[in-house]
């Protein structure tokens, strides 16, 4: 997260301070209000707060330059395709049969690229990945269907298109152990078993 502040203001009550003035003689209170109870309110609160505005999930995005010859433009293409890249520009060079492929692609999704574009285009596509900006997507990774429109629209939420940004939070949820709000079974049916038992 970027562009966020949290302002905690303490807050003494007066009839408090009052209190501890009369009996300062006395010995402190045993229990007083416990930390753990302090920080998990703070803590829900903050993120109730996120939550409340939409947030929106930012991801690295690398620049990729890719050579490749004419003949094996259509395989590059189906990998960048998998890969959820946006090509920018594609220009033939001069002078060789060579066409040159400016894309984006999401750091993400980088993992083995090159190997499965060698594997796909024989060896002749080469790329250059470099760093270049985080971008936001535009997909909310909460979105759950609530109003009558998206209801006539997505049904009860089953039939919603597949969430990228979902997918991304639940990815990293898995690879960190945490739980991850999946439907495991869509449509349970009774298994039925056809050899009859004498």
């Amino acid at each position: 997260m970027w562009g966020l502040a949290f302002v905690v203001e303490a807050y003494i009550s007066p009839l408090a301070a009052q209190v501890d003035e009369s009996e300062s003689n006395k010995l402190p209170e045993q229990y007083g209000i416990f930390t753990g109870q302090v920080m998990t309110a703070v803590k829900d609160a903050c993120r109730a707060a996120v939550l409340q505005k939409k947030p929106r999930l930012v991801e690295a995005m690398y620049f990729c330059e890719l050579n490749t010859p004419t003949e094996y433009l259509g395989p590059m293409y189906a990998v960048l395709a998998r890969r959820r890249a946006r090509v920018l520009k594609e220009e033939m060079q001069e002078g060789s049969p060579l066409f040159t492929v400016h894309a984006y692609v999401p750091v993400s999704e980088s993992f083995g690229f090159a190997d499965e574009l060698r594997r796909w285009t024989s060896g002749a596509a080469s790329a250059l990945l470099v760093i270049s900006h985080w971008e936001a997507l535009s997909e909310d990774p909460f979105f759950v269907p609530q109003t009558e429109e998206e209801m006539e629209e997505f049904g009860d939420g089953s039939s919603v298109l597949p969430n990228t940004a979902r997918k991304l939070i639940d990815a990293v949820r898995r690879q960190k152990g945490l739980v991850v709000e999946e439907k495991v079974v869509q449509h349970a049916t009774k298994q039925r078993t056809l050899a009859r038992k004498v």
